[in-house]
């Protein structure tokens, strides 16, 4: 089996393409835009291609004979013009769909986003049908675009599934936790509203049996979209205070209360568009939002469609996630003189 993993250089592509060399009987090819990253993937007998997914004949090029794509790469973040997201995310997407057809691809998994649910609102529960009234943001909008892409290409010959994994931990991770991180050691986070806000995180571990199931598993589980998350949620700042004493990093204890941060935020972001300023605000409503409401996916639908099996993994994976960045500090560390 041949198996096309896209995003390669980043977190969850690269994780996804080394779990993948590990198994026996399939053949990685992987590939991404950042040719200094590749050399772990090589290492290990998958194949790399460095190229752009916009780029229609690369993209022909590495489906070739293929049997399955894992389209993990994308543009993620909450700030910026809708024409970069689009293009990353659907227009991507849609070139990738044309050459999987085309090149005779029996299944193509695509990595989407509960981003889509977000609407700065408490939720506990959320299925995998609900949409709010309006997107928050252009990653969200482009997500569900190239989602939907993605699913109406499916059919008997070409199996098409979406995965959509909430706050996704484990070592390499570049987004959720090395932002809390760095807010903390800059004395800037704060404990927002009571604290007692739960939230559906997903461990590395149980996202690469997700996808193991969408690659390996039954057909007739394709053709739609699943949450996927931990078995449990958790009370998010509770989680965070573990990630502190893992770091030797004291607990979090400034507060702040939600509606007059949120109003703050909301000022600093009405400012920036005015002045077309491109950069990203240093407080946004939807990152004040994230920290303070409740947000759980509801799981159901991929443990009795898929057979989603989540373990309680998430120490191990806030272990891990540690013990990497412990270790690239100390690379990154100058010498003393």
């Amino acid at each position: 089996m041949k198996v096309l993993v896209t995003g390669a250089t980043g977190f969850i592509g690269e994780r996804y393409a080394l779990h993948l060399a590990e198994r026996e009987g399939v053949e990685v090819f992987a590939c991404g835009r950042n040719r200094q990253k590749s050399g772990r993937l090589e290492i290990r007998g998958i194949h790399f291609f460095c190229g752009d997914l916009l780029d229609k004949p690369f993209v022909d090029h590495i489906c070739q004979q293929v049997d399955i794509v894992v389209h993990a790469a994308g543009l993620s973040g909450i700030w910026g013009d809708y024409r970069p997201y689009y293009a990353a995310n659907v227009v991507a997407t849609e070139n990738l769909l044309a050459a999987s057809r085309k090149s005779g691809t029996s299944r193509f998994v695509y990595i989407g986003s509960p981003s889509i649910y977000f609407d700065y609102k408490d939720h506990i529960n959320i299925s995998e049908d609900y949409l709010p009234v309006r997107f928050v943001d252009n990653y969200a909008r482009t997500k569900y675009q190239g989602e939907m892409r993605v699913l109406a290409a499916h059919n008997d010959q070409f199996g098409a599934v979406s995965l959509r994994p909430r706050l996704v931990i484990g070592a390499a991770d570049v987004n959720f936790l090395p932002r809390i991180i760095r807010l903390h050691q800059e004395g800037k986070l704060r404990v927002i509203g009571h604290g007692r806000n739960v939230v559906s995180v997903t461990s590395i571990g149980n996202l690469l049996h997700a996808l193991d199931r969408c690659v390996f598993g039954s057909e007739t589980a394709l053709g739609t979209a699943y949450n996927i998350a931990d078995p449990e949620p958790v009370r998010i700042w509770e989680m965070i205070d573990q990630l502190m004493a893992l770091l030797d990093l004291p607990a979090v204890t400034n507060r702040a209360p939600y509606w007059p941060l949120a109003s703050i935020a909301a000022a600093i972001e009405q400012s920036y568009r005015a002045l077309k300023k491109p950069q990203e605000p240093p407080l946004m409503r939807i990152k004040v939002a994230a920290l303070a409401k409740s947000f759980t996916l509801n799981i159901e639908k991929a443990t009795r469609q898929l057979e989603y099996r989540p373990r309680n993994l998430l120490k191990e994976s806030l272990t891990e996630f540690a013990e990497c960045w412990r270790m690239q500090k100390e690379v990154t560390r100058e010498p003393v003189s």
